[in-house]
């Protein structure tokens, strides 16, 4: 369920080693249920870029839901917080 978030996200240049979790609820169709909430962040010091990574999450986000879930799946995930982190990896020097 996560690795279908993380396949949509596309941190933006210059936010290796930014991390930003957020917590959020789906209902067994598998779209939100309310506001995705952040619970952890470790940003940078440039405000735009930091609102752009986060920016950039919440496109994901948006990307990949709903979710297909089975029925049992949906069952069991409807209502239940989940809290992934996301975290950009080290950018490779050219």
């Amino acid at each position: 369920m996560s690795a279908a978030i993380y396949a949509c996200w596309k941190p933006p240049p210059g936010t290796a080693g930014m991390s930003l979790t957020l917590r959020f609820s789906l209902r067994r169709n598998g779209t939100l249920i309310g506001k995705p909430r952040a619970t952890f962040s470790d940003l940078g010091t440039d405000s735009a870029l930091n609102r752009a990574f986060v920016a950039s999450i919440l496109e994901a986000l948006d990307e990949a839901l709903p979710l297909p879930f089975s029925d049992s799946m949906g069952g069991a995930i409807a209502g239940r917080m989940l809290a992934p982190r996301f975290t950009a990896t080290f950018e490779r020097a050219s």
